[in-house]
């Protein structure tokens, strides 16, 4: 430290350490209690909400075009009544997530979860966070999603609802106070109320009511929700296969129920990175998120590791095998600059160049604070953009609302792996944010072969890393996309995702990741079996 221009040596190094953890205690410390609203309060966030998304968001247009989203305009009414009459706090978060649900229907859309607040929070205290929002504010958030985590909207029956031309059936055996009521027994009465009249209560009178996208998937399940915090089950008249009939009280199961066939997943090990020798000539890399924790985005520790893993693995092969299978199925994204650390520039030769395209609403651009707006830009991996032009709005997009722009960005070669063969990227619909940046970012420049099925579309590569959107009154905070990327075809990613060079049938994945398993996967085979 300096004082008069004279450079003065901390003789106790470990005091600022000290001070700087005493800091961060203080900074995480404190409680989240509930805010106190209004009617009027309540009102003003749904408002809040409607406005983001008529000048900022870029994706509600394309949305109700192209995925028929319900109008978040016309729907608007109905939520401000809604949440002016919401009761308690649980009652205006349902109100509050459903109406964002169809302003995020496509991109990063998300209640910010409490660690993330916790550590932005201490960012912010420590000026190396700068998203529009004060620590008091990331800690009044985070009374929200500790209540949404203890919140169950969801219940279910202990035995499987069958349902036929209005019709409903148990689809399993189950026993009442000793009494059988066996498998094809039919519901005659839910709570006093006919199947069909049972359905028409909870749309209107439960959390259900708050869901703007119909309903008709209740139908096929009946019994689906719980009801109130208090709610313990269901009295139900059932029509025994004897022909007798019993009435008895059904407890709930929380959550939703299971599929009839549960869908097949791989077990994960415990490392993030896994490498395996498949055969003589084939590698394969399993990558099960580019991210750790939020601290990652700083000190990028986790990078390094499994750089070092996937570096040591390639030069024990000595060259040998002529294909790379790097498998990033599932994988929901992460930090950005793992893509570019670990599984592109170490695999170049020389530098390559490639655009892409990106539009964002001007609005989001002129009214947002300029060192906010320079937080968010900079995380997107900044030292590989070279330049930056605005470009003609493709057709259909108003110059006057929607800036595009052409970026153009630059990776140069990093300490070159072992590994000079083919490499095949396997993708899927779990793909998201950082795994659709690494698709994207393998198809223009031709480094890789993606196969499998579509990405998830929730993410490619874009301009500026998902702004924080905080309501005004309760304090919630939503994460949501402010930008547009494009696939090179012209699409856009967060509608229809990326789509592979290899297009791959639908297949159960491998049991797990050993080679045992991998060698039975369908889609490994096909890798394989490339001419």
């Amino acid at each position: 430290m300096s004082t008069r221009g004279h450079t003065v040596r901390d003789e106790h190094p470990g005091r600022s350490i000290l001070v700087s953890s005493i800091l961060a205690c203080s900074v995480l410390g404190g409680c989240a209690t509930a805010p106190r609203l209004t009617a009027e309060d309540k009102r003003k966030d749904i408002e809040f909400l409607a406005r983001w998304a008529r000048d900022y968001s870029p994706l509600v247009g394309l949305n109700e075009k192209y995925k028929g989203t319900p109008s978040y305009e016309a729907l608007l009414p109905r939520y401000i009544e809604f949440a002016e009459q919401a009761q308690s706090d649980e009652d205006l978060y349902l109100v509050a997530s459903g109406y964002f649900s169809i302003i995020g229907a496509s991109g990063h859309a998300y209640l910010v979860p409490d660690n993330y607040l916790k550590w932005n929070r201490v960012g912010t205290f420590f000026k190396t966070v700068n998203l529009g929002i004060t620590p008091a504010q990331f800690q009044q958030a985070r009374y929200w999603p500790k209540l949404a985590n203890g919140l169950s909207t969801r219940a279910h029956p202990p035995f499987r609802v069958v349902g036929r031309e209005g019709r409903y059936f148990t689809g399993d055996d189950w026993q009442y106070d000793g009494t059988a009521v066996p498998k094809g027994s039919e519901i005659l009465k839910v709570n006093g109320m006919t199947c069909s009249r049972y359905l028409e209560f909870i749309k209107e009178n439960t959390s259900l009511k708050y869901d703007a996208y119909p309903k008709g998937w209740v139908d096929y399940f009946l019994m689906i929700v719980d009801e109130s915090p208090s709610f313990k089950g269901w009295w139900v008249d059932f029509a025994l296969p004897s022909g007798a009939e019993l009435a008895a009280f059904v407890p709930k199961v929380k959550g939703f129920p299971g599929p009839t066939q549960e869908k097949a997943q791989a077990v994960e090990p415990r490392e993030n990175c896994v490498c395996l020798e498949l055969t003589d000539q084939v590698g394969y890399i399993r990558i099960g998120s580019f991210m750790g924790s939020p601290l990652d985005f700083v000190f990028k520790r986790f990078i390094q590791r499994d750089r070092k893993k996937i570096r040591t693995f390639l030069e024990r092969s000595h060259g040998k095998y002529d294909r790379l299978i790097i498998d990033v199925r599932d994988n929901s994204g992460g930090d950005p600059a793992y893509v570019y650390d670990n599984l592109i520039c170490p695999f170049l030769d020389q530098p390559v160049t490639y655009e892409h395209a990106v539009g964002l609403k001007r609005r989001f651009l002129e009214d947002t604070n300029k060192s906010v707006l320079r937080q968010l830009c900079k995380t997107m991996v900044p030292k590989h953009v070279i330049d930056v032009q605005e470009a003609t709005p493709p057709e259909g997009f108003d110059a006057g609302e929607w800036v595009f722009y052409e970026i153009t960005r630059r990776l140069e070669p990093s300490k070159r792996y072992g590994f000079r063969g083919d490499i095949y990227i396997l993708i899927n619909r779990g793909c998201f944010s950082a795994c659709d940046d690494y698709a994207s970012t393998a198809k223009r420049i031709g480094f890789a072969k993606l196969a499998g099925q579509s990405t998830g579309g929730v993410g490619g590569i874009g301009y500026c890393m998902t702004p924080f959107v905080r309501l005004p009154t309760s304090g919630m905070i939503f994460a949501l996309d402010a930008h547009l990327p494009m696939n090179p075809d012209g699409t856009f990613t967060a509608l229809h995702g990326l789509e592979p060079d290899i297009r791959l049938p639908d297949a159960d994945p491998p049991r797990s990741i050993t080679r045992e398993d991998l060698l039975k996967d369908e889609w490994i085979q096909r890798i394989i079996a490339e001419p």
